[in-house]
């Protein structure tokens, strides 16, 4: 089997976003997928609590 990637640059994990039913219906479309292409058990939604927002982060200048 043959994968090819798309050309844009791939963002992390890391980003946070809080849930909808549109995001989740997207997240659970991209894990089936990846099911169906990688194997069972390759792909799945991590869910964790978000840490609070820092009010005032510090802001580093070079």
């Amino acid at each position: 089997m043959e994968v090819s990637h798309l050309k844009h640059q791939i963002q992390a994990a890391a980003s946070w976003a809080p849930e909808t039913p549109a995001l989740r219906r997207d997240l659970e479309i991209m894990a089936e997928v990846g099911n169906e292409v990688f194997g069972a058990g390759t792909h799945w939604i991590e869910e964790r609590t978000c840490p609070p927002a820092d009010p005032a982060p510090e802001v580093s200048r070079a």
